[in-house]
């Protein structure tokens, strides 16, 4: 099964969701699509099952909870470790940004919404434990550099410039990462 579960990721990243399908994760995990069918009903399934153990964003939150805690030295690094930690996870795993893509494009589809659910649950647990203030709308804030980090990331492969950022260039992405981190430390 964690073959297969691979071979969706890496044809994933390959193609996109819109362009995968059984034989092609058949192929790629060098089993007979017959296996897919019989184990997880179809595509659907199999697809329902790679978002279900595959998400690498409730994965990453799930971590950095269990690594971090309330008494760390500095609650303002912390949430600059964890958004810049956020940026490195998803620019380094092609599957999440095309799940991302395929979410922003199929937004009535079932399991679109359940991976909704699921992301938010986990965001929203970190945001209980290291995002709150009295002074400011830290949830606000992080959704904003969220969303924004997600879609530098989205129009990079086709999008080599952002304003006066080369998307291709990993001393922008340090200046986003130093970004970042000016943003919280004014809000303090």
């Amino acid at each position: 099964m964690a073959r297969l579960l691979q071979a969706v990721g890496e044809v994933i990243s390959e193609r996109g969701v819109n362009r995968v399908g059984i034989n092609a994760v058949a192929e790629k995990a060098g089993v007979n699509k017959v296996l897919i069918y019989r184990y997880f009903g179809g595509w659907e399934g199999l697809l329902q099952q790679f978002l279900t153990e595959g998400n690498f964003l409730t994965d990453y939150n799930k971590q950095f909870l269990d690594t971090n805690t309330e008494a760390a030295p500095s609650p303002c690094q912390i949430r600059i470790d964890y958004l810049k930690g956020l940026l490195r996870q998803l620019k380094n795993h092609p599957p999440a940004q095309e799940m991302l893509k395929w979410e922003i494009s199929s937004p009535s589809s079932a399991l679109s919404q359940q991976l909704v659910l699921s992301r938010n649950e986990s965001y929203q647990k970190v945001l209980d434990k290291f995002f709150h203030s009295d002074q400011e709308d830290l949830n606000a804030v992080t959704a904003l550099l969220t969303s924004g980090i997600a879609m530098l990331l989205l129009i990079a492969p086709s999008q080599k410039q952002f304003m006066d950022l080369n998307l291709q260039s990993e001393e922008s992405w340090k200046r986003i990462e130093h970004a970042i981190g000016r943003i919280y430390n004014s809000l303090q």
